[in-house]
């Protein structure tokens, strides 16, 4: 099975209740397509692109600077409101990072915030071993982020391997985003998985403490993968919960 899309995708564009859907790191929008589809149904418009050095190579992924998927996510959001009356945001991992980012400077209706990755299971690994070694070492094996009862019969998503230039862009994606959560102001959907093996449970109250949202709401599943968008016990669930929490804040 591939899990790897190389297309992007919108629909019901006619819409003028606008979702920007983010994938997470080293992976496609074969994570986020079934959400947008759904949403799409639900009467929004969605879209949901493959962030640069995404959905290519790995090689690709390792020449991307984190202002790349920062600028690129900002006018893809600037370019989609010109088309709607109200925006809304929903990121998984490092999107949902993104969407921090975005709803820091954007003025969303609501926003979605999935198994964020703002920190990370092996703190020194990332922050100081990566940045020293990410030239010499451009690869890491993706299975041995995960338990060894796991890791050879999980689904990994996008790429096989960490392309770890990228893992020390994501690195200070996260650095800057850590400082910018008191701006975000929007009423917020804080998911996780409570099986998450690459997201720390931390990253719920990092997040869910440290913005200045009034309305905040949080959302645990049981069953759901790092990757909660995809096909799982828990997706009709997940996906019921984003319709009806984006519905609350319509005009």
């Amino acid at each position: 099975m591939e899990y790897f899309d190389t297309k992007n995708y919108q629909f019901n564009t006619e819409s003028k209740d606008g979702v920007y859907i983010i994938h997470g790191f080293t992976n496609t929008t074969y994570e986020t397509r079934e959400l947008a589809e759904y949403l799409g149904k639900e009467g929004f418009f969605t879209r949901s692109m493959n962030l640069p050095g995404h959905g290519t190579t790995v090689e690709d992924c390792n020449r991307t600077k984190f202002t790349d998927w920062l600028e690129y996510t900002e006018q893809g959001v600037a370019e989609m409101s010109s088309h709607c009356d109200n925006m809304y945001v929903a990121g998984v991992s490092m999107g949902s990072v993104l969407a921090l980012h975005l709803s820091s400077i954007f003025p969303f209706k609501a926003a979605v915030f999935a198994s964020t990755a703002l920190q990370f299971k092996d703190k020194f690994a990332t922050h100081v071993l990566t940045p020293l070694f990410h030239r010499i070492v451009p690869f890491r094996d993706k299975r041995k982020s995960y338990p060894k009862d796991v890791r050879d019969n999980y689904d990994y998503l996008g790429y096989k391997v960490w392309p770890m230039s990228a893992v020390n862009e994501f690195r200070k994606l996260t650095l800057k985003v850590h400082k910018e959560l008191p701006e975000i102001k929007c009423p917020a959907l804080v998911m996780h998985s409570a099986i998450d093996k690459l997201s720390p449970k931390s990253n719920i109250s990092a997040v869910f403490d440290n913005i200045s949202s009034e309305i905040k709401e949080k959302f645990i599943v049981n069953h759901a993968s790092h990757n909660i968008f995809v096909k799982s016990q828990d997706q009709e669930l997940i996906f019921q919960k984003i319709t009806s929490f984006f519905n609350q804040f319509k005009n």
